[in-house]
């Protein structure tokens, strides 16, 4: 056979097979979203319905039902789309909202509508916030459907707790050799709504966790990279209902008998403890942060324990 034939052959099925080749160009990354909303009784909240990582959209369809004896939908507003086009029924628990784009289309994470729902139910009911989509298509005459998933969301009669974290020290050294715990707690924690908070949880950034109003924990570590990096600790508050509230804060943990966080023991940290000795803590913790760090044992006095300290561990080095 005629090589040159051949290679034609080759060429003209490859170009018939390309067009089946192409990945199209949304793929399943286009996600049309609802966020949960949180309101107290006979109270309204917002939420958005959203459409991520998009190109070129110029038409949406798109049904929210709901439970009509536990929310209502009082608006559906504020839409990147030139027209919207809602539909409520809150007899039925439906909205349906229809969007049209006039230019070149719309691209990135677009808001449908921001969506004003009222609780009308209890205190404690909830109901599923759930998309369906009639109808996603690229701006442009031929009208190309863009593939999309769905994430739903959940409408809550009821305000999750607030999660804050405090702790007595805000400057620690590694407590493996000698003692020194980081006293954390969550007494200042709250539920708006006046539930219950039925667990605290503590993960203290270093592979270790606990549970509890009032937890202490001692760090085998610091993490030094020509300064000291905190370690992050998150409290997660769960009220009765199962609502949580996660905080973050830093700890800084520091080499034993490092008091000012130079990153060597040596003279000046024994100066610092004796500048603050014999002072005491004051409510819950430290007032000032000199105080706090001479104090390296976390025992809320400055005195001769922490000076032994700084010795035992002359000229050591972070890192």
């Amino acid at each position: 056979m005629n090589k040159r034939l051949v290679v034609v052959q080759v060429v003209a099925l490859f170009l018939a097979l390309a067009p089946l080749l192409v990945l199209p160009s949304h793929a399943t990354s286009t996600v049309v979203s609802i966020a949960d909303t949180f309101m107290v009784t006979g109270g309204t909240a917002s939420t958005h319905i959203m459409i991520h990582n998009v190109s070129y959209l110029g038409v949406a369809d798109i049904t929210l039902t709901f439970d009509p004896s536990v929310v209502h939908i009082v608006s559906l507003t504020a839409s990147d789309f030139d027209l919207l086009l809602p539909v409520i029924n809150n007899t039925a628990g439906t909205a349906r909202l229809g969007g049209m784009d006039y230019g070149d289309g719309l691209y990135g994470n677009v808001t449908v509508a921001e969506v004003t729902v009222k609780a009308v139910g209890d205190h404690g009911e909830l109901s599923g916030l759930n998309l369906s989509i009639n109808e996603l298509k690229e701006a442009g005459p031929e009208e190309i459907a863009i593939p999309a998933t769905v994430d739903n969301g959940t409408a809550f009669i009821n305000l999750p707790p607030v999660a804050i974290a405090a702790t007595v020290h805000r400057y620690n050294n590694i407590g493996s050799m000698y003692p020194c715990s980081v006293l954390f707690s969550a007494s200042a924690s709250y539920d708006p709504d006046g539930d219950a908070i039925t667990n605290y949880a503590w993960d203290f950034g270093d592979g270790h966790s606990g549970e509890g109003l009032h937890v202490e924990h001692g760090y085998s570590s610091s993490r030094w990279t020509g300064t000291y990096e905190p370690f992050e600790v998150s409290l997660t508050a769960e009220d009765e209902w199962g609502l949580i509230d996660t905080v973050f804060m830093p700890v800084h943990v520091f080499i034993a008998g490092d008091a000012n966080g130079d990153g060597v023991v040596d003279i000046f940290d024994g100066v610092i403890v004796g500048l603050e000795w014999d002072t005491h803590c004051t409510g819950y913790g430290w007032s000032t942060d000199r105080s706090d760090q001479a104090d390296l044992n976390n025992d809320c006095v400055i005195d001769i324990f922490d000076g032994v300290i700084v010795g035992a561990n002359w000229d050591h080095l972070a890192g």
